[in-house]
């Protein structure tokens, strides 16, 4: 497994914020690094030149964020820019998250994403890239049963999952139970810190009412998660890929809020 940072916390407006970003990702040692569609865009037409730049910061770019955010939308031929983007750019995984939550979803809503998923999946395929649904909190896949059922109406071919620690905790899901469940369709791992005593509805409450001032996350090691014991559990599963920091609300600075997670991750995890 390689150890590997999300870089949208330095910003999606300019080359410098990516610039920045790899920069603060070489010092501190990490391997690769995943970003949001926005610096597809940024780059879009530019592929070489950010081939370039990633390999002069001796990283790889792992992965490509997308949202479906409009069920109505044609989500399919939408996604096909950002996979050739990945194609261009050595990418083998597309992470997707549902769109947002508005109570529990209906099994209609939950079969039309299901088709919409298997769609783009195969249609990833054509372009050597893994789709992952990343369930997350106020969205439209978070529950154990969302991810069952969209698991059940998707090809796992075609489909995979990235699971993150602190959206499975905020669901209240046993990482064991998760993992044995999925073993074999888990095809991405994002960390990051939660409270594991958190009261889910509070949070949901925090999340939609104060989101610029809630701190949602932290860093590894600073709260509940058992970390050791959740890469424990993936390697039972047979899990072999990216182990991805996601440190969308750091406590500090983006740099020291990475450096804590890297210190971490040496020193406790052996990576």
């Amino acid at each position: 497994m390689e150890i590997g940072y999300t870089v949208w916390e330095w910003g999606l407006e300019s080359e410098d914020d990516l610039k920045t970003a790899l920069n603060d990702m070489k010092k501190l040692g990490y391997q690769n690094f995943e970003n949001f569609i926005g610096m597809a865009d940024l780059y879009e037409g530019r592929e070489e030149e950010f081939n370039r730049l990633v390999k002069e910061y001796g990283l790889k770019f792992t992965a490509l964020y997308h949202y479906i955010r409009d069920m109505d939308a044609d989500n399919v031929e939408g996604t096909r820019k950002y996979l050739e983007f990945c194609k261009k750019t050595g990418a083998g995984i597309m992470n997707i998250q549902a769109p947002a939550r508005d109570g529990k979803p209906s099994e209609e809503h939950l079969l039309k994403l299901s088709e919409t998923l298997d769609k783009i999946g195969r249609m990833a395929r054509d372009y050597d890239v893994t789709l992952c649904l990343h369930p997350h909190f106020q969205m439209t896949v978070e529950q154990e049963d969302e991810i069952d059922f969209v698991a059940e109406h998707t090809d796992p071919a075609y489909v995979k999952f990235c699971f993150d620690t602190a959206h499975t905790v905020l669901a209240g899901i046993d990482f064991e139970k998760l993992f044995e469940k999925y073993k074999g369709r888990i095809g991405y791992i994002h960390l990051k810190d939660q409270d594991t005593a958190v009261d889910a509805e509070d949070y949901r409450q925090k999340w939609i009412h104060e989101w610029d001032r809630h701190q949602r996350f932290y860093e590894l090691g600073t709260k509940g998660i058992d970390f050791p014991k959740v890469l424990e559990l993936l390697k039972r599963t047979g899990y072999d890929g990216y182990l991805v920091i996601e440190n969308d609300t750091p406590t500090v600075s983006n740099y020291e809020g990475a450096k804590t997670n890297r210190e971490y991750a040496r020193r406790v995890l052996g990576m």
